[in-house]
């Protein structure tokens, strides 16, 4: 099984990780069915100054699939071991079928409002 963290806004990705509305967290099983989609609310703080990758890790979250975000956010996502793919657009069912088939943006560029973010 794997859980995805998909930063959201109404049932699509929301741009900016760490000023999301809420997550939505997608289990699959190993044939990569849909198994469970649930939202995960968040404090719209920013992404990289928030407990928020300590609490998707210990939820067993082991990919976000994010549109933009921050270097600090990743560093911390990474830190626990937590794949980081941004550049995402669409709906939740949209990133997810991109995401299966390895259709992801080949531009890979991070959000550097919070550049000062160095954790």
């Amino acid at each position: 099984m794997i859980k995805i963290a998909i930063p959201s806004k109404e049932n699509s990705i929301d741009n900016h990780f760490g000023h999301c509305e809420y997550l939505t967290i997608v289990e699959l099983n190993e044939q990569l069915e849909i198994i469970r989609v649930s939202p995960k609310a968040t404090d719209k703080s920013c992404g990289c100054k928030s407990n928020l990758a300590e609490e998707l890790a210990s939820e067993g979250v082991q990919l976000l699939l994010a549109g933009g975000i921050g270097q600090g956010a990743i560093n911390k996502l990474k830190s626990q071991h937590i794949e980081v793919i941004p550049g995402f657009q669409g709906t939740i069912e949209e990133v997810i079928a991109k995401w299966k088939a390895k259709d992801f943006p080949a531009d890979l560029s991070i959000c550097t409002e919070h550049q000062s973010c160095s954790h």
